[in-house]
């Protein structure tokens, strides 16, 4: 007997916004869901691992299943989460589900205990057989106390009529692999994990159930497609640029990443429940990162920012620390840049205004140009002695962990590498110091980038010190 529902597409795993008080904002969850409609989704799951189904009763639930049904009013299909640990109580919500019009449930594995095979088997056997809805079996190990659904139970559930698809949000591919050569298309197997989403599709995948959904759709959508039509390569590159938000995504909770981009896209998504609501969830330097990569898919405006600076002005910070136009003629200065980092360095002996600049730098430090000690692992600095500090000011978290990490890790290898090579002096070793006037495109991404790129500016610039 053909199945009833056919997955296809994707399916945003709809976060469920919370007020303060815990209470469910229902036009903020319309809005949530007119814009992944909008943005072309093919269907919306509410209720899944990313609605916080797990903090929400029993009446809660069916509630919110209600308003999905007038929210979405027909236009997409809707995938309603129905899983419980309890077989009975699964059942029941599943045949709420289909009483308001729900056209399939999403199941998860049973949660805490983990069952036997057959234990398994007729736990999804039951709720599939006492509701005509069609169901999709949820397979996601990574929960607590969940198993994975072993593929042997999963081909004799796919002989019930009812029971349409598995999807995996195991992140393991070789488990995806395994369903789809020992089911032979009797039923969908639907990717679940966004990080997975090229391997899946490239495999034959035809349907993807995912939380980075609620942001970026299309994006998904064009993805699949592009593979469809054979352009594998632009699949991979579109992949690759949405892999860092789809690993925030995945990896840190899944709602409030989703939940803090979409507010950063104008959608008010509302707060999570406890616990996931709590300072800890998502740092600062986390949420900056993510900004970061909604501007760079497009999905924000990028925010306007001063582009570097050709020249550092290295004269101008030695003269606000005391160091005079006369008593700066003596220093050696050296200068560097790329396009992601523009460095002045000056050289000097300890014991005169140099020095004393150097330490009134490190001791009353100016709030978002604070100086730092050039070092190349912890407790072991660079000789000379050598200041850092950012030309331009510090404005976050993220970026203080780019110039005082990456940035830092840079200026300390070029330092070393030309020590090595006898370019430095062994005279200036104890006798001098070093001022470094950094400016950086504190937004780049690619840490390792910011090192090379810092590695070569300070090269270039020791080069003119040391000729």
């Amino acid at each position: 007997m053909p199945k009833k529902f056919v997955p296809k597409g994707v399916l945003p795993a709809l976060v469920t916004p919370f007020n303060k008080d815990g209470d469910v904002i229902a036009d903020s969850f319309r809005a949530i869901i007119d814009y992944a409609i909008n943005k072309g989704a093919t269907g919306v799951v509410p209720e899944g691992t990313t609605g916080e189904f797990v903090y929400m009763s029993m009446e809660e639930r069916k509630q919110l299943l209600k308003l999905t049904t007038e929210c979405v009013n027909g236009r997409v299909p809707i995938v309603a989460g129905t899983g419980q640990s309890s077989t009975k109580a699964a059942i029941e919500l599943t045949k709420y589900a289909a009483d308001i019009g729900c056209d399939a449930a999403l199941v998860i594995s049973p949660y805490y205990w983990r069952p036997s095979d057959k234990g398994y088997y007729e736990h999804f056997a039951s709720i599939a057989r006492q509701s005509d809805l069609p169901i999709i079996l949820y397979n996601i190990p990574q929960m607590g106390g969940m198993g994975v659904i072993p593929p042997s139970v999963v081909e004799d559930l796919a002989d019930i009529d009812n029971i349409v698809g598995i999807k995996d949000s195991s992140g393991n591919i070789t488990y995806t692999l395994e369903l789809i050569q020992k089911l032979k298309g009797r039923i969908s197997v639907i990717n679940g994990n966004d990080e997975c989403f090229f391997s899946a599709v490239t495999a034959g995948v035809n349907a993807a159930i995912m939380a980075s959904a609620n942001i970026m759709p299309h994006l998904w959508l064009d993805l699949m497609k592009k593979v469809r039509k054979g352009d594998v390569e632009g699949a991979l590159k579109l992949q690759l640029s949405m892999q860092t938000l789809a690993r925030i995504v995945t990896r840190y909770g899944g709602a409030p990443p989703v939940k803090a981009a979409l507010k950063m896209m104008g959608i008010d998504a509302g707060k999570s429940r406890m616990p996931l609501n709590t300072g800890g969830t998502l740092t600062p330097e986390l949420k900056e990162e993510i900004r970061v990569e909604l501007e760079k898919l497009g999905l924000i405006q990028a925010s306007k920012r001063s582009p570097l600076v050709k020249e550092v002005d290295i004269n101008g910070i030695l003269a606000e620390a005391g160091v005079g136009p006369e008593q700066q003629r003596g220093l050696k200065l050296g200068r560097g840049s790329n396009q992601i980092v523009v460095v002045s360095i000056v050289c000097g002996p300890k014991t005169g205004p140099l020095g004393s600049a150097f330490v009134q730098l490190l001791t009353t430090p100016r709030i978002g140009h604070e100086a730092l000690s050039v070092i190349l692992e912890p407790n072991l600095p660079v000789r000379p002695s050598s200041l850092m500090l950012p030309a331009r000011r510090i404005e976050s978290l993220r970026q203080a962990s780019m110039f005082y990490g990456p940035v830092q890790s840079g200026a300390a290898k070029a330092v070393v590498s030309l020590l090595a090579a006898g370019k430095i002096p062994p005279s200036t070793l104890q006798d001098s110091v070093m001022l470094m006037a950094i400016d950086v495109d504190l937004d780049t991404v690619d840490r390792r980038a910011v090192t090379a790129a810092t590695e070569a500016a300070v090269s270039a610039a020791l080069g003119q010190i040391w000729r």
